[in-house]
């Protein structure tokens, strides 16, 4: 379908990181923050091949903006990122547990990690 719209069309093809970033105004609200916070269930070598994340980042480091990962979990290559905008990284378990247990206090572990990250802001404070 996407090849048909492209040739009777003049279609375009185009990431959806670019598309969902365009239409939810993320480049506007990157500009003047201090802290960029996103997340993927799992953070590793292929988020740079146009995942979330790596999307975001670019957007923010345009803009000076640090950026930090929530992730389910941190996966293999993951730290090659740094070197592509992404400044930290954190897995959002606190400890050994099963997926289902994962998935059943992920809005806990979030709130907890992220205070955690806002902890360390205050403390490290702003660039």
């Amino acid at each position: 379908m996407g090849f048909a719209a492209k040739a009777f069309f003049d279609a375009q093809f185009r990431p959806g990181i670019e598309v969902v970033a365009e239409l939810a105004g993320l480049e506007a609200a990157v500009q003047g923050a201090d802290l960029v916070i996103t997340g993927e269930g799992r953070f590793d070598a292929q988020t740079l091949r146009g995942k979330t994340p790596f999307g975001v980042a670019r957007i923010a480091k345009r803009h000076g903006v640090p950026v930090v990962v929530l992730a389910g979990t941190l996966g293999e290559g993951y730290q090659a990122l740094y070197g592509h905008g992404i400044d930290a990284a954190f897995a959002i378990a606190n400890g050994p547990m099963t997926l289902q247990q994962a998935c059943g206090n992920a809005a806990q572990l979030l709130a907890e990690r992220a205070g955690d990250i806002v902890r360390l802001w205050q403390v490290a404070g702003p660039r």
